[in-house]
């Protein structure tokens, strides 16, 4: 197996690819749903930022 069939195999089911493997018959949409459901949630890991800070109204006053 060439270096770019064993790349080609890593990205099988990459996020950016699949669109690409399944348009080019490199996937079937039965393999990425069987791939897609053995994924751990891993949703009790998420962070979450709160992007509004309320000193930012400070922030945005003229400084003059």
């Amino acid at each position: 197996m060439s270096s770019l069939d064993k790349a080609m195999k890593n990205l099988k089911f990459d996020k950016r690819m699949t669109e690409i493997n399944l348009n080019n018959s490199q996937l079937t949409k039965e393999e990425l749903k069987k791939y897609l459901e053995q994924l751990p949630d891993l949703a009790q890991n998420v962070d979450l930022l709160n992007m509004m800070d309320s000193d930012s109204d400070s922030e945005q006053q003229d400084p003059h």
